[in-house]
């Protein structure tokens, strides 16, 4: 078990996820290995200061909640709706999701989301989850009816790249539009 921040990889939802699956973190020093300290961990690797994502009220839940905006900074966007849902998303689920619950949860998820009640989400203390010492971190399938936002990093999202037309390169594009005018000219006689 890891106590306190450690530096891991994140160049990718893929690269993070195995850099974490398996292992235990406490980032705060409370109720053992929480979800709420694996998402910190993700926080601070993605350089916000101890105590991210911010609760307001210590359970998981408030990070949509209670503090939403304060937890985006310039780093993330917010996503409201269940059905935006895409793999590497920080999902957060309001308390209720089984009897007794009353934190919620956060954790990652696995796939986009494609219609029902389940997802598979990355997260900690999810699949044996314990208030007292919390859970490794798993990839289990979870109830997201409880859903109440999601943040998308945008370190994560990629532009997709403009499609080059079909046999013109900038090396040849002026030869191109010579070509064209020719063309054009000929047509008219």
């Amino acid at each position: 078990m890891a106590s306190g921040y450690v530096d891991l990889p994140h160049a990718s939802y893929n690269e993070w996820k195995a850099a974490t699956i398996g292992n235990e973190y406490d980032l705060d020093g409370y109720y053992g290995c929480q979800c709420w300290d694996y998402a910190s961990l993700f926080w601070r690797n993605v350089g916000f200061g101890a105590g991210y994502p911010l609760t307001g009220n210590g359970y998981a839940y408030g990070c949509w909640t209670l503090e939403r905006n304060n937890n985006t900074g310039d780093q993330f966007d917010l996503i409201y709706n269940l059905n935006e849902v895409k793999v590497g998303d920080i999902v957060v689920l309001d308390q209720g999701r089984y009897q007794g619950d009353v934190a919620g949860h956060i954790a990652f998820a696995d796939e986009d989301y494609s219609g029902g009640n389940t997802m598979y989400l990355l997260g900690q203390n999810q699949e044996n989850p314990s208030a007292s010492v919390g859970y490794k971190v798993t990839l289990t399938i979870m109830n997201v009816s409880k859903f109440l936002g999601a943040f998308r990093y945008k370190g994560w999202s990629t532009p997709p790249t403009p499609p080059t037309p079909v046999g013109v390169t900038k090396k040849h594009f002026p030869w191109v539009l010579r070509a064209r005018k020719l063309n054009q000219m000929r047509n008219q006689l």
